[in-house]
């Protein structure tokens, strides 16, 4: 499929399901290991390693997050494709149970001293606990000011 030159398409992948294949978006934004990468259509090609964070893309005005963990990005001038180790859509997040998988990371970084506390698994927890609860705000303040506006 071709683009037209001021879009590009997404895909969005896990070992497991195809999240997001969308074509028609004019930006994207996703965590890599060096930092948020920022995607327009033409951009120069590139491989890059995919971090925990949060995606976000906008298509026709419209915003769409997800949470992502590991993985890589093969980005070419008219598309970006994520093949990502774990992927979760904001609409599908439970922000209960991510505060609570964060007070629990949180609760063994503090205990660190004490030994018998995994630090690389309670930091990789803390980002990923970070992470769903950021998609989900993202997703959430986009839908009110939707709503505001009409």
């Amino acid at each position: 499929m071709i683009e037209a030159k001021d879009k590009m398409r997404v895909v969005l992948l896990t070992p497991s399901k195809r999240l997001l294949d969308l074509s028609g978006v004019s930006e994207l934004y996703f965590p890599s290991e060096h930092g948020a990468v920022g995607v327009l259509p033409g951009h120069a090609p590139m491989v890059t390693a995919v971090g925990t964070g949060v995606v976000l893309y906008s298509q026709n005005d419209v915003s769409g997050f997800f949470k992502v963990a590991g993985g890589v990005a093969e980005i070419t001038c008219s598309s970006v494709t994520l093949l990502v180790d774990v992927g979760e859509e904001a609409t599908t997040i439970d922000l209960d149970r991510a505060k609570r998988a964060l007070e629990r990371a949180e609760g063994r970084l503090a205990a660190k001293e004490l030994g018998n506390v995994d630090v690389k698994r309670a930091e990789t927890s803390l980002a990923r606990a970070q992470a769903r609860i950021e998609a989900v705000e993202l997703h959430a303040n986009k839908n009110s000011k939707e709503k505001k506006s009409v």
